[in-house]
């Protein structure tokens, strides 16, 4: 388990769904004082999903955000195996 929490702006449990989307931005271009792209959340949740983990993600806007990554296990492949994981050579 790995978990992130800062005390940004925060988001409502309306706007967490947007954060999770591919370049969702919450705070308007307008009034945006942090650049970024939309990218982390949606790239996290990818990789634990494919990993078969969760995110779980509680904010309160003014007040911050905390995001818990859990990974699971099962389905993994162990060390002795990756020597033999077909690749493509580059």
């Amino acid at each position: 388990m790995l978990w992130v929490r800062d005390t940004g702006i925060g988001m409502s449990a309306a706007e967490i769904p947007v954060a999770l989307a591919p370049f969702g931005q919450i705070d308007s271009t307008l009034a945006r004082k942090n650049r970024g792209t939309g990218l982390g959340l949606p790239l996290a949740k990818s990789l634990v999903d494919l990993h078969g983990g969760q995110l779980d993600i509680t904010s309160e806007p003014g007040v911050g955000t905390t995001v818990v990554l859990r990974f699971s296990l099962r389905g993994t492949l162990p060390i002795e195996s990756l020597a033999t994981f077909p690749h493509e050579e580059l």
